[in-house]
């Protein structure tokens, strides 16, 4: 089994990820972006070897990535609507016959194939900042894994706009953000 980590916050803003191992040790380096057509994510080996790209084909609520390996189409993924509409989706990962369900919002998930369990993420908490922690059965599935990862973690979790961060913030009581008041209409 291989442990691997990917940080949080630069999974959200779309930078370059660095892919560590359990003793912090840089594993892979994931550039590229989403959102557009034809837009890709790239995973590397720490020595410039490219190996594994997913390109977006389709843009929608229920997107669809191509993965390829060495130019060789590997297979797709693509987000479904569960049997309650958008509330329980799950993915499929055509051509490796790959399952992923699980509670999304809560960011902890399994991708299987069948009965066999083929990675495992769940979303850390530490005082070094947000992790996810990806707990793949077999080595040779990591790097396809580690950008699935990224991809479903973007689809899939409820993110607040800028407009909810900043009501958020402005009812915040720390010495970072300033106190907003508003005058009461007597």
């Amino acid at each position: 089994m291989v442990r691997l980590y990917i940080n949080d916050a630069y999974m959200s803003m779309q930078n370059r990820m660095i892919v560590k191992t359990p003793s912090g040790k840089d594993k892979y380096l994931i550039v590229g972006k989403w959102g557009r057509a034809r837009d890709a994510l790239s995973l590397y080996a720490m020595n410039g070897e490219r190996l594994v790209e997913a390109r977006q084909t389709v843009l929608s609520i229920f997107p669809k990535f191509d993965f390829y390996v060495d130019d060789q189409k590997l297979g797709t993924v693509k987000k479904i609507p569960g049997f309650q509409g958008l509330k329980q989706p799950y993915y499929l990962v055509s051509h490796l016959n790959w399952l992923v369900s699980g509670n999304f919002v809560e960011r902890q998930y399994i991708v299987s194939h069948h009965t066999e369990v083929i990675m495992r993420v769940e979303k850390h908490y530490s005082f070094q900042g947000d992790f996810y922690v990806l707990e793949i059965e077999k080595e040779e599935y990591a790097p396809i894994c580690c950008v699935l990862a990224v991809i479903i973690d973007h689809y899939s979790s409820e993110k607040d706009s800028i407009w909810q961060q900043y009501k958020k913030e402005k009812y915040s009581l720390s010495f970072m953000h300033p106190f907003i008041f508003s005058k009461s209409s007597k």
